[in-house]
């Protein structure tokens, strides 16, 4: 694309003129102001206009559809080669006499609203008025294009109208040797030296002289044969290199870029200043508000902290509670009840257990609640004084204005009981104590069975006067007494062991599920003080919602004049040299 960097430095710059424009009507500033940065980028939009000017036959129609890429100017587009062809941009491709002598020509070639060309009549067929109509649009001109055709590059009616531009525009005017395919490479050579000597001669200095073959540009930008030959052959992207030059360095079209910038630069200015209060208390909730979750998580994990001498308290219940029950335990091991064993008694310890510890820990959980309530009631005087004085805003939060955490303490309670009454619930001592009393019922029971018989059959065979077989009679029945007794005091110790192994496991897993209870309901209790200040976000989201696009499209021009800055403050140096 021909001048990029100047027209995406332009296009740019449109794009924070038109922010800044919404930004002026949203912030009621003065329509002047909106105005003005209109104006500044219309002027911007002014196309530059590319005067082309040769003989007939020359290559001038050729070599526009060559530098544009694209088919507009045709010969057989232009109904009259004795009219001077005004071409602008238009939706619609139609034209426009607007004179005798002049033809507006509107195509929607996308390019044509940058650049607007004036295809002149050839210099050999001009008459006296298309000569002042020429010369009409070249101190408007940003580049005159002269055109001489390789196969005569001689012809005096170009070289009279170049004697008659007046010197102030000669700047403005390049050369070029078209329909180079025709020459040979030292002919061109040849002819391009000897143009240059002319021009020297006539004009005392050297024009931009360039050769192409407009005709294999032509080929090479629109119909995707090789391009690799044909656009080196051409010879036109050093002429493009020179005509990108002169857009990007036309001293009238940067002034208006720069003039441009520092007024969208001291808009937005006005408009920052205009909006500063707003934006300010917008960014200073946000900053007050984001330190909410932040302060609640530091007292969250200094309550819980605070709550360890009572996870010790619970953990110690429990024990204290399986302890308690050890004389029920020991009950079951007297002979009677040893030798009549049942499911009562392991049911008596369980419930004990279960019972001593649900008690110890609604004692304890209240305590422990109402110290969460009480961080929380002591974070919420602070938090909703700041915010106050901050909002100017009372919350509403009962009607003496204090927050009622009732629902939350009891919550808290009540799921620390619950994980408490089901880790409890698994102890199973009831089934597995019971089944092991009978098993020791039953092996008691066998020893004694077999010594009764033993002793029966001693007296038996003492009344027989069978000795010493009386004597053996009654030392079985002693051993196996002796064996009864031995099982029954092993099975004390294993009934014990897993009592005891039974405390010890559930333990640990009550004690984690009870800091897990305590952990989630606390967090669900600040989340109930976060909650309360809901309206406090609700005002601040609003204030954001009509706000945040302004300060979006702010930094958005910001950022855009930032970069600019970058790119046109040399340029200015350079302008003011």
């Amino acid at each position: 694309m021909l001048g990029q960097n100047y027209f995406q430095t332009r296009s740019r710059l449109g794009t924070a003129v038109r922010e800044l424009g919404d930004l002026c009507e949203m912030a009621g500033m003065d329509a002047a102001r909106i105005a003005m940065l209109k104006n500044l980028m219309a002027n911007l939009q002014d196309p530059f206009l590319f005067v082309v000017a040769g003989e007939v036959n020359s290559g001038k129609s050729t070599l526009l559809n060559a530098i544009f890429g694209e088919d507009f100017c045709s010969t057989d587009v232009i109904p009259s080669t004795s009219q001077i062809a005004y071409f602008k941009y238009g939706k619609e491709a139609h034209e426009f006499e607007f004179s005798e002598d002049i033809l507006e020509i509107y195509r929607p070639n996308q390019f044509l609203k940058d650049f607007n060309i004036v295809d002149t009549p050839g210099t050999n067929s001009i008459e006296p008025r298309h000569q002042q109509i020429t010369e009409h649009f070249l101190p408007a001109a940003d580049l005159v294009l002269f055109v001489f055709s390789v196969t005569n590059p001689w012809g005096a009616t170009t070289w009279d109208l170049l004697d008659r531009i007046h010197n102030h525009w000669r700047k403005k005017i390049v050369f070029i040797l078209q329909q180079c395919e025709l020459r040979s490479e030292e002919e061109v050579k040849a002819i391009l030296d000897h143009l240059q000597k002319t021009a020297q001669h006539r004009f005392n200095r050297r024009y931009p002289t360039f050769a192409v073959s407009a005709k294999q540009a032509f080929l090479a930008k629109t119909t995707g044969l090789d391009t690799s030959t044909l656009s080196p052959f051409s010879r036109i992207d050093d002429l493009e290199a020179h005509i990108s030059g002169v857009v990007e360095s036309s001293e009238t079209r940067l002034t208006k870029l720069i003039h441009a910038w520092r007024a969208a630069c001291f808009v937005l200015n006005e408009v920052k200043e205009k909006l500063g209060t707003a934006i300010e208390i917008i960014r200073a909730d946000s900053d007050l508000l984001s330190e909410l979750e932040p302060a609640v998580e530091i007292q969250k994990g200094r309550s819980i902290k605070k709550l360890e001498p009572l996870f010790t308290s619970l953990d110690q219940s429990f024990m204290s509670a399986g302890l308690q029950a050890e004389p029920l335990l020991n009950a079951e091991f007297r002979l009677l009840s040893s030798l009549t064993p049942s499911s009562q008694n392991a049911e008596e310890i369980e419930g004990f257990i279960f019972a001593t510890t649900m008690k110890a820990v609604r004692q304890n959980v209240e305590s422990g609640a109402k110290s969460v309530e009480e961080d929380v009631q002591q974070l919420w005087e602070r938090v909703s004084k700041e915010m106050k004085q901050h909002f100017n805003l009372s919350l509403s939060v009962g009607e003496d204005g204090m927050p009622d955490w009732t629902e939350s303490r009891v919550r808290l309670c009540k799921s620390v009981e619950k994980a408490t009454s089901d880790i409890l619930l698994e102890l199973d001592l009831k089934e597995e104590l019971t089944r092991r009393f009978k098993k020791r019922g039953r092996a008691i029971w066998s020893f004694i069975a077999i010594a009764v018989v033993a002793v029966i059959g001693g007296v038996g065979l003492t009344v027989a006067d069978l000795a010493p077989w009386n004597a053996i009679a009654y030392a079985v029945a002693g051993v196996f007494l002796a064996c009864g007794a031995y099982t029954g005091g092993r099975s004390v110790q294993n009934i014990r062991s897993f009592y005891s192994a039974i405390l010890n496991d559930q333990r640990d897993k009550l004690s984690d599920a009870q800091r897990t209870a305590f952990g989630v309901e606390t967090n669900h209790f600040f989340a109930d003080f976060v909650t309360l200040f809901d309206p406090l976000r609700t005002v601040c989201r609003e204030h954001r919602e009509k706000y945040e696009p302004h300060i979006r499209s702010i930094e958005k021009c910001e950022k855009i004049l930032a970069e600019l800055e970058r790119i046109l403050t040399p340029v200015e140096k350079h302008l003011k040299q």
